[in-house]
């Protein structure tokens, strides 16, 4: 693998900034989702998050020189692809930037748009396991289904963040962000709300600012040196408890808790997952080194094209 300096890592950061005000604007939940997710993250010395996000812009063509290495190229590019089409929604601006962006990486783009990347994209769109949960009217059972459901997914989570594998690791991130989606409508439906994908994103993931801008830049920060399995781990862990958490307090509410106390309760709730995480830390690394070798062979077998994007996932799956 290609050295990646901290030139190259601050460039690559800045580029994704640049897609979040692609169109001329930045959403508050895209401003509340870089703050909350660079903050996460061991940024470069001397790289505040508020020089990040409110520097004036540096020309596109000068930062993409900076990033001269193939993984930080393949990166950039992955996690560019990834806030852009996550939501369904890329705009004629982001677009226009990514292409850019494609075309200067010219050997990073066919990687960027490799069939896995679209597929785990498209899985939004497909019926998720929630649509096997129906409205649990009992208040005990419903709590201690939820309660469950949330146990499971942070495991589940957590071991998929322990993977911090340059190049490979989007592809856990956006399973993380699958599955927090498919517990958050686990719990709607044991409330006895029909949420689709598209309304949760808007009315709860966005409020959170639990976006495509924060895969994007969790995949980037595989480059920092230290962001390794145990800040993965963590924050997948923590991150996904608190969604948990707040989806059950959301439905609970009706749906009419408002924006800031989503974030509050947000903001309580992951410190608190980050406390249970620490009780489960040895679990979920034993677990993460007993699958480790199946793990490095699937991501050889996908790269090489000897198994499909959706047998990998299957075989991902039984392997957690």
């Amino acid at each position: 693998m290609s050295v990646v300096n901290q030139q190259e890592v601050l460039a690559s950061f800045k580029v994704l900034v640049s897609m979040a005000k692609a169109d001329g604007k930045m959403l508050e939940e895209e401003f509340a989702s870089l703050a909350d997710t660079f903050e996460e993250i061991h940024l470069p010395d001397g790289v505040t998050v508020d020089r990040l996000l409110n520097e004036e812009d540096e020309p596109i063509d000068i930062l993409l020189s900076q990033i001269t290495s193939d993984i930080a190229q393949e990166m950039v590019y992955q996690s560019a692809y990834a806030m852009a089409n996550i939501d369904g929604e890329c705009s004629s601006e982001e677009k226009e930037l990514l292409d850019k962006i494609g075309t200067t990486f010219t050997s990073s783009k066919l990687w960027g748009k490799q069939e896995w990347l679209e597929t785990l994209e498209r899985r939004s769109l497909r019926s998720s396991i929630s649509e096997q949960v129906r409205q649990i009217d009992d208040p005990d059972k419903r709590a201690s289904e939820v309660e469950s459901a949330i146990t499971d997914t942070c495991f589940l989570n957590a071991v998929l963040g322990a993977f911090p594998l340059p190049g490979i690791a989007i592809a856990f991130d956006m399973l993380i962000y699958w599955n927090q989606l498919d517990l958050a409508q686990t719990i709607g439906q044991s409330w006895g709300y029909d949420r689709d994908n598209e309304n949760l994103r808007k009315a709860l993931f966005g409020s959170l600012g639990i976006t495509g801008t924060r895969i994007a830049v969790s995949n980037l920060a595989k480059l920092v040196p230290v962001f390794g399995m145990v800040v993965g781990a963590t924050t997948a862990y923590a991150s996904t408890w608190a969604l948990g958490k707040v989806a059950n307090e959301y439905f609970a509410s009706g749906g009419e808790m408002d924006v800031f106390s989503l974030r509050q309760a947000f903001k309580k709730a992951k410190k608190e997952g980050e406390a249970i995480y620490k009780t489960k830390a040895e679990e979920i690394a034993v677990k993460k080194q007993a699958i480790e070798p199946q793990v490095q062979l699937l991501n050889e077998e996908l790269k090489a094209g000897s198994i499909t994007p959706d047998e990998y996932q299957a075989k991902l799956k039984e392997l957690l």
